[in-house]
């Protein structure tokens, strides 16, 4: 994997629309990305940390914990 992903190629790797994950991260329920900015426009970068965080988050959401029990199981974890 590259040193950063962008939010598409993040969606692609973790199975989660680019809606998904900027609603997950405004809501506190995944770690912000870091953002590279290019003129007045900011772009996500997802590090691999991210990767493993987000798509451990989805699995117990399909497990069938609830958004906020998942956030809280994946920050127990760190």
């Amino acid at each position: 994997m590259k040193k950063s992903l962008s939010i598409s190629d993040a969606s692609r790797e973790t199975g989660l629309s680019q809606k998904q994950l900027r609603s997950y991260e405004a809501r506190g329920y995944i770690s912000e990305p870091f953002k590279v900015r290019c003129g007045e426009i900011a772009y996500r970068r997802y590090t691999a940390q991210h990767i493993a965080e987000i798509k451990a988050f989805k699995h117990f959401v399909d497990e069938g914990f609830t958004l906020q029990a998942a956030s809280k199981k994946i920050k127990e974890k760190v």
